[in-house]
């Protein structure tokens, strides 16, 4: 479990312990430089049923950064729906799913904490609804970016929901079309 580094009060004339000290403020700039983050995304689409939100796997990472001794927020393959928090504190938390092109009904995409997969479960953090856009271009459903308080081994998993009457899947042709992530802003 990871901690945030405190900086430590140092008093005129101190010259005892000031190594320490110093060396203190340096691990708080270190890990401040290069804070908690996670960011992951869908290599593969998955097709949502007309009218069912649907907890979405994340296949791939650009980036997951912890503290040192710390696990991965998230693994590829193991429970890939969801990015967990290592280290206590205020997360900037922001997301997207991207849709086939279909110009029929709405685009819906979620974020839930601590929801086991279950679009009702846990407590709805994030979400964003649109209309599909015109036929040959992708729907997108973009996600306001939010700042919640986690614990440690609280995590958010992203949903989606479609109305095109039929079976839609999500886009994933790269790293920015369904994708989440969170990242460690204060304490």
């Amino acid at each position: 479990m990871g901690t945030i580094p405190t900086p430590p009060t140092i008093v005129a004339g101190t010259s005892v312990g000031l190594a320490a000290q110093l060396n203190t403020m340096r691990d708080c700039v270190n890990f401040w430089a290069n804070t908690p983050k996670c960011y992951a995304y869908q290599t593969a689409g998955v097709t949502l049923a007309n009218g069912t939100v649907t907890v979405l796997p994340l296949q791939a990472e650009l980036y997951d950064i912890v503290q040192a001794g710390d696990s991965p927020s998230h693994d590829n393959t193991t429970n890939n729906t969801r990015l967990v928090a290592r280290t206590a504190g205020k997360y900037t938390i922001s997301g997207t799913v991207s849709f086939a092109s279909n110009a029929t009904g709405d685009r819906g995409a979620y974020v839930r904490l601590n929801a086991a997969g279950v679009a009702t479960g846990g407590t709805l953090l994030s979400t964003s609804r649109s209309a599909a856009t015109a036929a040959g271009s992708l729907s997108v459903a973009n996600l306001p970016t939010i700042e919640r308080d986690l614990a440690v081994g609280d995590y958010i998993e992203l949903f989606a929901l479609q109305t095109a009457g039929g079976t839609l899947p999500t886009s994933a042709t790269g790293s920015f079309d369904t994708w989440l992530s969170m990242r460690l802003s204060g304490q």
